[in-house]
């Protein structure tokens, strides 16, 4: 989850954004497949872990991130690094679950516990908690690598619920016990992926609103916000599989009372890789590294950083 630089309000106007992608093998390693079988199901699975393949009921897992911050985007979108005596790692503890209601229908619930340590010079501070829940559906129109060449289509939507802690109700002079927004959000997305051999290429679009809400006094309403991702990545023999992920994220300016808040939208470029492998029946094993890019004019009003992701998963067919 990115921050904004300013530590009194750099959450209330960030929604959580993908928080980095993962890639997911395709497939269980006692039970060889095709490669159109094992590739169908890896694209859109660099966003989340919780993805369910083609031949999964359920799934159970737990994904752990961190993230080190290095530096700043301003509100006009020029870079500046971290200054002496200024650090902020942030950490999330992810549970999450997801079943099948049919062939092409599945249903997910995400759990996230977040920390966060930040130091400027003469204060630090440690904090966290549960942040906000989220579930999400996906519907697979069209299945990659059934209909020759034309790519798979699904259509996705979530809602996130209030249940962290927004940054201006944090106790502690940093905000470090900040969780969340403070706002509802309801996501609409599709992605379109395709297959050639073992190879897969996946783009998803999201757009995303966020409930208006009132902080220190001050109401506020949100831009729609606008994301996107894009993956790729082969899947070798027993299912080992390697992939990469770009994403993009776009919002314009907030509102209050009087209007259009001047420079407050927000802009993020992320890349990273991924690999995820089989172990045992019925588990995978999921780990990615991710960057933000500080090349000026690409990112606005968001803290820049770098860290991972390891997540476990089991699955039943």
């Amino acid at each position: 989850m990115t921050r904004r630089r300013r530590l009194s309000r750099f959450r209330d106007r960030l929604p959580a954004i993908v928080a980095g992608a993962l890639v997911v093998a395709a497939g269980v390693a006692a039970r060889p497949r095709t490669a159109a079988a094992q590739a169908c199901c890896v694209g859109t699975g660099l966003v989340t872990p919780a993805r369910l393949r083609t031949f999964e009921d359920r799934a159970v897992g737990m994904q752990m991130r961190a993230r080190s911050v290095v530096g700043a985007f301003g509100q006009t979108g020029s870079y500046a690094a971290s200054g002496p005596g200024q650090s902020e790692v942030g950490f999330e503890e992810d549970l999450f679950g997801a079943i099948r209601l049919g062939r092409r229908f599945q249903i997910g619930v995400w759990a996230p516990f977040v920390q966060t340590a930040r130091a400027v010079p003469g204060v630090s501070g440690f904090g966290g908690g549960l942040g906000d829940v989220a579930a999400n559906a996906r519907f697979d129109a069209v299945d990659a690598g059934t209909h020759g060449y034309w790519p798979g289509l699904a259509i996705m939507a979530g809602i996130s619920v209030p249940t962290g802690t927004p940054p201006d109700e944090a106790g502690d002079p940093l905000a470090t016990s900040g969780t969340g927004t403070g706002s509802y959000e309801g996501s609409f997305g599709l992605a379109v992926e395709e297959i050639v051999g073992r190879g897969f290429v996946s783009a998803t679009g999201w757009i995303s609103q966020r409930s208006a809400r009132s902080a220190s006094g001050v109401e506020q309403s949100f831009a729609p916000r606008l994301s996107a991702v894009l993956s790729g990545g082969y899947t070798f023999g027993h299912e080992t599989t390697v992939g990469g992920f770009a994403s993009l994220l776009r919002q314009g300016d907030a509102r209050d009372a009087m209007g259009a808040i001047a420079n407050s939208s927000l802009a993020l470029a992320t890349a990273g890789a991924a690999l995820a492998l089989p172990f045992w029946d019925s588990w995978r094993l999921q780990t990615t590294l991710f960057s933000d890019l500080p090349i000026p004019g690409w990112g606005r009003n968001q803290t820049v950083g770098f860290g991972g992701t390891l997540a476990v998963i089991r699955f039943w067919i």
